[in-house]
């Protein structure tokens, strides 16, 4: 059986406006879990809970192990620099290049300088595997939105995580992007044993290929869901009818 390296027994945040229940969900090293729901459900809350980005107000929340409540600060941030989080909205510095932004995370951990790090092999090696390659050179403002979610993957990639939070995959891609995405991630997940938590509102997470579904709503994590409910699938074919009717 794999290790586990994210677990979540019994967890509770109060963090957000609308606090999250009842989360119990283990990852297993080398695994693709994704979290579907709705739109509120909690993904995105969730995803910030594992970042570290909000509190844990009740339960336990353990990174390779290690209940991360319970450690000293500097072993919670090393645990914490092991998890990567692409989420769906956000995450570029306007004020920094694009060079700047693939690569400032690992110069300030390893303390090494920006242009070292920017000119090494496994950045171009992420940047063209998502038809990237030169885009560094460019103004953060000249990049469209798949080119800034792209850039987002690879720096996260390029920090050599074990853990990837990759939020809502799909939005902003082209289909031809997501399978360009879908191929690089198997194949970190083959050679590097990368753990992968994707997010999802629908369930077509094709071209992905999650290795199994977990179901959040209402702000929980319903036991042994592989689906969203017909009522909640329902609601959201109206509410996207509704939008989109003249």
């Amino acid at each position: 059986m794999r290790r586990a390296v994210l677990e979540l027994v019994g967890v509770a945040s109060a963090a957000a406006e609308r606090p999250l229940h009842d989360l119990d969900l283990t990852v297993g090293e080398g695994d693709a879990v994704v979290v579907l729901g709705l739109p509120g459900a909690g993904k995105t809350s969730l995803v910030r809970l594992v970042a570290g980005l909000d509190e844990v107000s009740g339960g336990e929340l353990r990174l390779f192990g290690e209940e991360v409540a319970k450690l000293p600060f500097s072993m919670a941030r090393a645990l914490r620099d092991r998890v990567a989080v692409v989420f769906e909205r956000g995450g570029i510095w306007a004020n920094r290049t694009v060079a700047e932004n693939l690569v400032l995370p690992m110069a300030y951990r390893l303390n090494r300088p920006v242009a070292s790090l920017a000119s090494s092999d496994r950045l171009a090696e992420l940047l063209a595997a998502l038809g990237l390659t030169g885009v560094d050179a460019r103004t953060t403002a000249s990049l469209d939105d798949s080119e800034r979610r792209r850039v987002l993957l690879v720096r996260a990639l390029f920090t050599e995580p074990e853990i990837l939070l990759f939020d809502e995959p799909q939005s902003a891609l082209s289909r031809a992007h997501q399978r360009d995405i879908a191929a690089l991630l198997e194949r970190e997940r083959r050679l590097r044993a990368l753990s992968i938590l994707f997010t999802d509102n629908d369930g077509r997470i094709d071209p992905y290929e999650a290795d199994r579904p977990v179901v959040m709503h209402d702000r929980r994590i319903v036991p042994g869901a592989v689906r969203l409910p017909e009522r909640a699938l329902a609601e959201m074919n109206r509410e996207t009818t509704r939008e989109t009717s003249p």
